[in-house]
């Protein structure tokens, strides 16, 4: 089977390598442009696959298959390791570059399911090593306002925990990842 140029990232691609939450949404990303999102669209019909367009912005495509939401984007930031080829053409994204998006993802959201990925990423690398990845991939010198982002539960708070596969609380993960920050920013 042919590869795709798009690879699977976010939380369910995380989901399928640690196995500690249900995930129901597709992220995929990947390096080149996508100039006209309307045409991939066109391109993803073609082959057979009936999407439902819920909107386009500049260089990426939402919409629903089979009622589970997907997403298409232009992510045009380097790989930190190669992509984990899970056979029939489905490439995943590394748990290094899984653990900077998540990281990236709470600084612009702080999302509930976001925080809980990130304690998963916690049992394999340190707070530390994610910030040194961090760095690495997205060029950035200092990654201070990460603490910030850390350490604002807010608004997750309000949401709802996702489907756990595992018996992780809420505040256990709160607690851990304060923890963290604490230990790292000293």
């Amino acid at each position: 089977m042919r590869q795709s140029p798009f690879y699977l990232g976010g939380g369910t691609a995380l989901a399928l390598q640690l196995g500690h939450r249900r995930s129901v949404d597709f992220d995929w990303f990947r390096q080149l442009p996508i100039p006209d999102p309307l045409r991939l669209a066109s391109e993803i019909g073609s082959a057979g696959v009936e999407l439902v367009v819920d909107r386009t912005e500049k260089g990426t495509l939402h919409g629903t298959v089979g009622g589970v939401r997907v997403s298409f984007l232009e992510y045009r930031y380097r790989l930190l390791r190669p992509l984990l080829d899970k056979g029939a053409g489905l490439s995943v994204a590394s748990l290094e570059d899984i653990a900077c998006m998540k990281l990236a993802a709470v600084a612009q959201r702080g999302s509930k399911k976001d925080f809980v990925d990130l304690y998963a990423l916690g049992r394999v690398f340190s707070l530390k090593e994610m910030l040194r990845l961090y760095r690495r991939k997205y060029g950035v010198s200092d990654p201070g306002h990460l603490f910030f982002a850390l350490s604002f539960f807010d608004d997750a708070d309000s949401e709802r925990m996702p489907t756990m596969l595992r018996s992780w609380t809420w505040a256990a993960i709160k607690n851990t990842i304060r923890g963290w920050v604490s230990e790292t920013a000293r």
